[in-house]
């Protein structure tokens, strides 16, 4: 990892870290919230590649872990659902082949698409599975039978809906926001990318 790749990754985790001390969310009933703090590290991965964006996952886990008042188990929440948009970027990437320098309006639509497909394809079940077995019963301090049960008569939906669609949304608006966002940067800083 160059000084460069190092450089970036630390702006956009102290990014990251102000937008969870200062936040702009959206709170869901059960503790999850609708926010930006991934977004800097989707930047991350998109201008440093799978290597830096996973670095950039590790230490969003721990920075989350020091500052957030869901302490370590809010923060290994965050940094897995993060970890899974990664996954979908990063094949949707070797899929598409996608390039920011040889990017045009269409592939790079191609390649955002995919990308969020892919990554809610693994976000969805692992977040139903973690909520259920880890976060929900902490959270809400009550046993894991109770867990649907409590989630479905607060939302009056089915619990993997009440779980999955909160964040659907959330991947939403990390990869059209991450990549909406990094692209402006590299059209003014072209050198970002190496």
């Amino acid at each position: 990892m160059n000084s460069r790749e190092v450089s970036i990754i630390g702006m956009m985790l102290a990014l990251s870290l102000m937008l969870e001390v200062i936040p702009v969310e959206m709170p869901m009933v059960w503790g999850m919230k609708i926010d930006l703090v991934a977004v800097p590290v989707i930047m991350a991965y998109l201008l440093t590649g799978f290597a830096g964006g996973l670095v950039a996952v590790v230490l969003l886990f721990l920075g989350l872990s020091l500052v957030s008042p869901a302490s370590w188990i809010g923060g290994m929440m965050k940094s897995t659902a993060t970890f899974s948009v990664l996954l979908g970027l990063e094949a949707a990437r070797r899929i598409t082949r996608f390039d920011f320098e040889k990017a045009d309006g269409r592939r790079t639509a191609v390649f955002a698409v995919l990308a969020f497909l892919i990554g809610i394809a693994i976000r969805v079940p692992l977040m139903v599975a973690l909520n259920y077995y880890v976060a929900l019963e902490f959270f809400l301090d009550i046993p894991r039978e109770r867990v649907i049960e409590t989630v479905e008569a607060w939302t009056g939906v089915p619990f993997w809906i009440a779980i999955g669609l909160p964040n659907v949304i959330q991947s939403a608006i990390d990869v059209f926001l991450g990549l909406g966002s990094t692209i402006p940067v590299l059209r003014r800083v072209p050198h970002l990318l190496g």
